[in-house]
């Protein structure tokens, strides 16, 4: 196990750590195996990345549009930042793409002269959905400004060591609701993050 502050700092500096950690916490649960279906949905969560790996290669096979790991990054990203089914799944890698996701959104939505908190805002609507509106629509940025877990809590701590166990029972359900995270706004470089950090004010509260 990890502490995600740690972790955060390590792998996402350019995203001060309570954004990122609201951001995680509404896409995953701080699971780093979690898999989002669009269209779908699974009977239960994989456990560890040996069932993470064998789901989202079964998904993939089969044609479905889904999102993994803590940060819940697309598939359709993967290319871009360098990862594979199974990277993806690297706590680290996963929280490097999905904060410099949310680093062109921000810088995106600077551009248009909003102020830094109401670009913050129009940067999670946008790390939700590509734009400034469905995430303000359909509440994606209230919950994320909402999320910052009990007062005074420890951390949340991250597995980092895996047992395999068979995936066979981890099945889409067609007709169940769907998962909606979907993401295709990248950075052009993971290495060149625009969010203010941890001594900034680009974060909420």
């Amino acid at each position: 196990m990890i502490d995600f502050v740690y972790l955060a700092q390590q792998c996402a500096p350019g995203v001060h750590v309570d954004t990122l950690q609201r951001i995680v916490r509404v896409e995953s649960s701080f699971n780093p195996y979690a898999i989002g279906v669009v269209g779908g949905r699974l009977d239960r969560q994989p456990r560890n990345i040996s069932e993470a790996l064998a789901t989202a290669e079964w998904l993939e096979k089969k044609g479905y549009n889904f999102s993994m790991g803590l940060a819940q990054v697309n598939k359709r990203n993967l290319p871009k930042y360098g990862l594979t089914l199974a990277t993806a799944f690297d706590p680290c890698r996963n929280l490097s793409a999905g904060s410099a996701i949310l680093a062109e959104c921000y810088q995106r939505a600077g551009r248009t002269g909003r102020s830094e908190q109401d670009a913050l805002r129009a940067a999670f609507s946008c790390y939700y959905s590509g734009n400034f509106i469905t995430g303000f629509r359909l509440g994606y940025v209230l919950k994320v400004i909402a999320a910052n877990g009990p007062r005074n809590a420890a951390p949340p701590r991250i597995p980092v060591s895996q047992s395999p166990v068979a995936a066979s029972r981890v099945v889409v359900a067609r007709s169940a609701s769907v998962a909606r995270i979907v993401k295709d706004i990248g950075s052009p470089s993971l290495q060149a993050p625009v969010i203010p950090s941890q001594e900034n004010s680009a974060f909420l509260f």
